[in-house]
């Protein structure tokens, strides 16, 4: 019986053993390929700064800083002070998120507008403070490419998705509690209505291509940026309550649907 015990055993060891040489056998193959793969975290950083750049719906274009990713213009000056382009950029761009700041203030009319129409024209009246206004004219096409250069002086487009949550930011601003406004009604200024960028327009399309056309002109002031397409702590994203730019109205005589 002891016999038998001992060769059982030493039965045992031996499969043992063979089963740990066998699975060494076939990793050590791995193991010598690992150093002509990229890194772990390589790719991993690699992967994660993609997934960010998609998640707010950044894509590359191709294009230098230069260059521009559509052949749609979204800001082509007509006439007038052509204060517009940047107009917001050097804000403390939080304390605007939060409704925070009073000026600048701009009131966009509709001049030439149509929903066959993809370029309008647009009047611009930016307020300075309550008593003192300048105007300018551009055009800006409704599927005109939204733009940035990124750290690398690559010129990166947003996506669909990214133009939606766009859309939906503006649309979903309402002026805060306690600031001057004019209610539903719309005017040039110097107060907005307290929807700014929801109009109360029945003709199927002229809704829709107004709140497109606004969001350019919204993304070439630096009204909205980037960083306010990121979702925050939750998930989803920061409500957007600038309410320093506005839809004033549409020149009757500017219809291009007729």
């Amino acid at each position: 019986m002891k016999k038998n015990r001992t060769w059982a055993a030493a039965g045992l060891a031996t499969a043992l053993l063979l089963t740990a040489y066998g699975v060494g056998a076939q990793t050590h193959p791995e193991h010598e390929e690992a150093p002509n793969r990229p890194g772990f975290f390589r790719q991993l950083g690699k992967s994660l700064k993609d997934a960010g750049g998609q998640m707010i719906g950044v894509k590359p274009t191709g294009a230098s800083g230069a260059q521009s990713a559509s052949s749609d213009a979204i800001y082509t000056p007509v006439s007038g002070a052509g204060k517009l382009l940047g107009l917001f950029k050097s804000d403390n761009h939080q304390l605007a998120q939060q409704g925070r700041l009073d000026w600048p203030r701009v009131a966009l009319t509709f001049q030439e507008w149509g929903a066959s129409l993809p370029c309008w024209t647009i009047e611009a009246r930016i307020w300075t403070n309550p008593s003192a206004s300048t105007t300018e004219t551009f055009r800006s096409c409704s599927n005109a490419a939204l733009t940035e250069v990124d750290d690398l002086g690559d010129m990166a487009e947003l996506n669909t998705a990214a133009l939606w949550k766009g859309r939906d930011s503006l649309t979903g601003v309402r002026v805060p509690v306690g600031k001057p406004n004019t209610g539903a009604s719309r005017s040039t200024g110097p107060n907005p209505p307290s929807q700014p960028f929801v109009v109360n327009v029945s003709r199927p399309g002229v809704s829709d291509r107004a709140v497109d056309v606004a969001l350019r002109v919204a993304w070439v002031s630096g009204l909205i940026q980037t960083s306010d397409l990121h979702p925050g702590a939750s998930g989803l994203l920061t409500p957007f309550k600038d309410s320093r730019m506005w839809i004033a109205g549409f020149k009757t005589e500017g219809n291009r649907d007729r």
